[in-house]
């Protein structure tokens, strides 16, 4: 498993690379040493929180993008959720963020099976009842 620090740098040095950018620019727009940048990406070095949110700022994405371990199986669904959010002024980001966080709550609601069982069951796995 990755270390913190190798997850925020994979998603710094993809994320800089989308935005054609290089490790002289980034280290300019953020305000650290263009030495940073390297080891940074490396997983080597780690960003103080207030570097973070600057690399949010100057990449319009929300700070928890850079926590989030894309290296497991739904990398793929990420990246989608990535791209079609990530175009958006920071104004629509919200909405849409806010829209999903309503629509996972109601998932969690929502009587469900597991397979090979005839009881119903909400989104934490509790019983609701029988089919």
């Amino acid at each position: 498993m990755a270390s913190l620090a190798e997850v925020i740098g994979r998603h710094i040095r993809r994320i800089r690379r989308d935005h054609a950018m290089t490790q002289q620019a980034l280290a300019k727009r953020i305000g650290v040493n263009a030495s940073f940048i390297g080891p940074l990406e490396k997983g080597q070095k780690s960003p103080s929180l207030q570097t973070i949110e600057r690399l949010s700022e100057v990449f319009s994405v929300p700070t928890f993008t850079f926590f989030i371990d894309d290296e497991a199986d739904d990398r793929a669904a990420i990246d989608r959720i990535r791209a079609l959010v990530g175009s958006r002024s920071a104004e629509e980001r919200d909405f849409l963020l806010k829209t999903l966080e309503e629509m996972v709550k109601l998932l969690r609601r929502r009587p469900r099976r597991k397979p090979g069982e005839g009881k119903l069951r909400d989104g934490d796995g509790r019983d609701v009842g029988n089919a």
